[in-house]
């Protein structure tokens, strides 16, 4: 004979016409991207995250939809940083080069005087 521990039913995925209005808490807005709570919050006071859809006290919920949609410009953004950053380092790296050749040229002025 086998005992049964688990009672509870297994999830159901959530349907597609609910994902439009679906409620969830900050830590679920902000585990998608791996960030912390106070991360979140700070994104949601600065207008960069979308703002509670019920805001109670102990019952602050975001919009699945909304957050969903950051979450994607967010990736979206982060990609162009990349891109962005790694133009700076190309570039400084170029300016640093020419910098040490002139101060090797600067050097051997100095020490051919």
């Amino acid at each position: 004979m086998t005992a049964r521990t688990d009672t509870k039913p297994p999830a159901r995925p959530l349907p597609a016409d609910l994902a439009e209005v679906a409620l969830i808490d900050a830590a679920t807005c902000a585990a998608p991207g791996d960030m912390s709570l106070s991360w979140w919050h700070a994104e949601v006071a600065a207008g960069r995250a979308p703002q509670p859809a019920v805001r109670r006290p102990r019952c602050t919920r975001w919009r699945l939809f909304d957050v969903k949609h950051f979450w994607i410009a967010f990736a979206a953004n982060a990609s162009a940083d990349r891109q962005t950053a790694a133009n700076v380092v190309t570039k400084a790296t170029k300016a640093s080069a020419a910098a040490q050749v002139a101060r090797r040229a600067a050097r051997e002025i100095a020490v051919a005087t």
